[in-house]
């Protein structure tokens, strides 16, 4: 890749080779990457991703190469690039996950809360008339959320039970009084994805699921996934945040929460209907407990038959 880009003999050595298998991705590796040129030296830990598809690696890169993005957010630098096998070497971020600063920063957590927060304002307060052509048409998608809402009805004719395609079609309702305003998402916005550097500087990783669409659902995706993984409950801090740099108040935010909510949980009623559940690494199934209490807080009805899941599998619920 790099000959190829350089278009000369290069000398590479790799040393220090890691697979991240801390995330969902299993194709990142990390490697402290030397290569040659005459006289020329390069030295440096980086980051090779392979992309499944030529959609997410074409989004990433126009996102890790737009200037208006690089001159608000911290983003890796991207060094080479293989259109041919959707590969990207990237700069490897020196610093710690969100939620491993969490883990050993108790005290200083709604310090990384805030930081968390205004960092999503910023985002979403790109311009997003100044991105390229090539990457908008790459995030923009028609009727997003009529798209979004065919996508969750085939699910819940899928499962089969009336009830959940009743709560759909409150949410539906509830979104008609709300008018869309949209911005660029990051569409994967948590812990895992954030890394805090020694100078306190946030960096926002994996960019595959940007979209343009309205704020709101950038920011009650963040709070579901938050509140299912970690079991944290960051809403205040982060919102005061967020609001303080958007300087306005975030209005109807409680109906995306229940469309993103009801999203989340209905991904795995499946397992609760019975479905094969031996992929799934987490086997404490609190995360599916979580789930469950968003949507059940969020849209306001009970399912006795993932209460009795739950229950035999030893959770108790207080909802």
């Amino acid at each position: 890749m790099i000959q190829k880009t350089k278009g000369k003999k290069t000398i590479v050595e790799i040393k220090n080779l890691e697979t991240n298998n801390n995330g969902f991705n299993n194709n990142i590796s990390m490697f402290h990457r030397n290569y040659f040129q005459g006289r020329d030296k390069f030295s440096r830990p980086v980051v090779l991703k392979r992309y499944k598809g030529n959609d997410n690696f074409n989004k990433e890169l126009n996102i890790l190469r737009s200037k208006p993005i690089n001159r608000y957010i911290n983003i890796p630098n991207v060094y080479f690039e293989d259109k041919e096998t959707n590969i990207l070497l990237m700069d490897q971020v020196k610093g710690i996950t969100l939620d491993e600063y969490f883990l050993s920063n108790h005290d200083d957590i709604s310090i990384a809360f805030s930081q968390f927060g205004k960092t999503l304002a910023r985002i979403h307060a790109i311009d997003i008339n100044t991105l390229n052509d090539n990457l908008t048409d790459n995030l923009l998608q028609e009727d997003y959320f009529g798209s979004y809402i065919k996508i969750l009805r085939n699910r819940v004719k899928s499962i089969g039970d009336s009830v959940y395609m009743s709560v759909l079609e409150n949410i539906v309702y509830a979104f008609k009084t709300v008018e869309f305003n949209e911005v660029l998402n990051h569409g994967d916005y948590h812990f895992l994805n954030t890394i805090i550097t020694e100078e306190n500087k946030l960096y926002i990783l994996d960019w595959e699921k940007a979209f343009i669409g309205d704020y709101r659902y950038d920011i009650a995706n963040t709070l579901v996934i938050g509140y299912s993984w970690f079991g944290t409950n960051f809403k205040e801090p982060m919102l005061e945040a967020y609001q303080n740099i958007a300087n306005k108040k975030i209005e109807h935010l409680e109906c995306f929460e229940a469309l993103l909510s009801f999203d989340s949980f209905t991904k795995i009623v499946p397992i609760i209907q019975g479905a094969d559940d031996s992929h799934i690494r987490d086997r404490s199934f609190e995360w599916l407990l979580r789930r469950y209490e968003l949507f059940v807080r969020h849209n306001r009805t009970r399912i006795n038959k993932a209460e009795e899941y739950l229950f035999n599998k030893g959770l108790s619920i207080n909802i």
